[in-house]
């Protein structure tokens, strides 16, 4: 990780470093002023977003502390070492990762898993409140910092601290995976961690398999491509942070041969890489953003000819249009919308005919409730 000289001791950890705390500085702040300024529906999915957008803006806090404190000490570092990783800011900047860290995949967790129940057993699930959201999330910001804060306590008296054993204050222990807390950092990042994982894994493949399943029973393909391009980036970056983590993690305690050249990189560059990308898979990639970015430049004089018009999906023109697409589709180019309007139709429309079209603005309905939560 470090050298004589320097803390970070290659040139491209060096701007990586900062690379990578800007775009989670930035990609964050904007989701926050975002959701601030607009008027959100689903104001449960949006305090989730917000807090998650908190939780990844500490990662871009703690990524600035530590190019910082490279600038600080280049060509000198080994004068400052010793007092850097046993300081309490070092200790600080530890406990700003971790609970970033574990705040991130409890808070990813929690929504997988509430948005699966939610579309699987739309009835059957239980509904989450706004009171119970709040709830929720002050239990994982609790149980956050507490797995932060705890071997912080435990360890102070030891000489080696638990945040202490590299320059980068992260406790993975790649290097050394013996060191004082070796068993909690263990236990935290193969054993919370990975059931995390697993958790976001099989709640994604489950509301995949059920959006598939409802889209079936309708006439018309609804952006199929683009919710599998979503769901399969959200499941793989989050499989790309932590599993090849984990996978060393269990190598380092197996004792298997490490270069330890690759503590840095994952710790600078991969961890961080959820905090970097959720912005984008959460807020900038959905329909609603692009939607509401297009009406706010639009009304600012910005020329958008570029961009295909494109309707948001939880609109009411929207389910207007696709139910007139599925009745005129379903009547085999029989017109049905003068009966709609009150007026005499030109064809007679039988009586399954129009339940199909019920069933299909159904279909729809239910369809536009799932990507709403989305």
């Amino acid at each position: 990780v470090s050298s004589f000289q320097h803390l970070l001791v290659r040139v491209e950890l060096r701007v990586g470093v900062w690379l990578v705390a800007t775009f989670t500085l930035l990609g964050n702040l904007m989701v926050l002023g975002g959701r601030v300024f607009s008027r959100d529906d689903n104001k449960i999915l949006s305090l989730f977003i917000r807090n998650l957008a908190v939780a990844d803006l500490l990662t871009g806090v703690y990524l600035l502390v530590i190019a910082v404190k490279d600038l600080e000490f280049r060509s000198s570092y080994s004068d400052h070492a010793y007092y850097w990783m046993t300081s309490w800011q070092c200790t600080f900047t530890g406990v700003l990762a971790m609970t970033s860290t574990e705040v991130s995949v409890l808070i990813l967790s929690f929504m997988s898993v509430e948005r699966w129940l939610c579309i699987t057993w739309p009835l059957a699930a239980p509904k989450l409140s706004l009171g119970g959201a709040k709830m929720a999330l002050s239990l994982i910001w609790l149980l956050g910092l507490s797995l932060a804060l705890t071997p912080v306590l435990y360890y102070q008296g030891h000489q080696q601290r638990f945040y202490g054993t590299n320059g980068l204050c992260f406790p993975l222990h790649l290097d050394d995976p013996w060191v004082p807390g070796w068993l909690y950092s263990g236990l935290l990042f193969v054993g919370l961690n990975q059931l995390g994982v697993v958790l976001i894994l099989v709640s994604y493949t489950g509301m995949f398999c059920s959006i598939r399943r409802t889209r079936a029973n309708t006439p018309l393909s609804l952006g199929d491509r683009e919710f599998a391009m979503r769901f399969f980036f959200i499941v793989f970056t989050d499989c790309l942070c932590w599993t090849p983590i984990i996978v060393l993690r269990i190598m380092a305690i197996a004792e298997v041969d490490i270069k330890p050249e690759l503590y840095a990189y994952v710790v600078v560059v991969l961890l961080p890489i959820n905090s970097a990308l959720n912005p984008f898979l959460y807020t900038f990639t959905t329909t609603k953003f692009r939607s509401q970015t297009r009406r706010f430049l639009t009304g600012r004089g910005v020329c958008l000819c570029v961009w295909v018009p494109r309707q948001d999906t939880d609109s009411e023109t929207t389910r207007t249009s696709f139910f007139r697409s599925a009745t005129l589709k379903l009547t085999n180019g029989r017109d049905f919308l003068p009966a709609l309007n009150c007026t005499a139709p030109t064809h007679t429309v039988d009586e399954t005919t129009v339940a199909e079209v019920s069933r299909a603005s159904l279909g729809r309905d239910e369809v536009v409730k799932i990507e709403t939560k989305l």
